[in-house]
Formats: structure tokens, C-alpha cells, sequence
């Protein structure tokens, strides 16, 4: 018997078959078995790195974002730098800007100077 009549002969409980076949025939299905298996394992690893490769691809991207900002912060530095050496009348060799953060308000002073005044 081959592989495939053995396959059919345990489909069927009252077929009784030699310890020799029911070995060969025992060993072919865990054969087949783990073979699916490992082959879905594959399937299964080959969908994880796909899914890594494009988590890395918007990182590299969040980062070059990143790195355009902190050069915006430098260019930034640099405005209000020469903004202040302007007003003072000092040069920009005297004054050292130390922090800057942002505020969380999205009215500019002028805005908010004209509902005080209509008050």
C-alpha cells in the first residue's frame, strides 16, 4: 500500500491493518501534521516582520521629523536673539538666550487685549 491508500484505510475504523502499515501510516500524518504547522509558523513569522519593517520605516520618518524641528528651534534662537540685540541696542555677542518654551495659548497678546478693552 502507498501513502495515500493508508490515509484512506484509517479514514475507516473497521479496516483493521498490519502493525507495519499503522506504523507508516501513524508516522506519515504527524509528518503531514508538523508539516503544516511549521509552514504556517512560517506564514505567521513572515507576517510578524512585515509589520516590524513598516513600524520601523514611521519611526526612521518620526524621526527625521524630529531632527527638522530642532533645527527649526535653532533657527528660532537665533531670530529672537537678534530680535532682542535689536530692541536693546546691544550686540548679539552680550546676550545669551537660556530657555524657551512655548505657551499654551493660541490668542497672540493683541487678541487678547481687544476683549479686555470691550469689557
Amino acid at each position: 500500500m502507498n501513502i495515500s491508500q493508508l490515509l484512506k484505510t484509517l479514514k475507516d475504523s473497521t479496516v483493521t491493518l498490519s502493525m507495519g502499515e499503522a506504523l507508516v501510516a501513524g508516522v506519515s500524518v504527524a509528518f503531514i501534521s508538523m508539516s503544516v504547522v511549521f509552514i504556517v509558523l512560517l506564514v505567521i513569522t513572515a507576517i510578524i516582520k512585515s509589520l516590524q519593517s513598516e513600524k520601523l520605516q514611521k519611526e526612521t520618518t518620526i524621526e527625521s521629523k524630529e531632527v527638522k524641528k530642532d533645527e527649526n528651534i535653532e533657527e528660532l534662537v537665533s531670530v529672537i536673539t537678534a530680535a532682542i540685540a535689536t530692541s536693546t541696542g546691544n550686540s548679539t555677542n552680550n546676550i545669551i538666550v537660556r530657555k524657551i518654551s512655548r505657551t499654551n495659548n493660541s490668542k497672540t497678546n493683541w487678541e487678547r487685549m481687544t476683549k479686555n478693552t470691550t469689557k
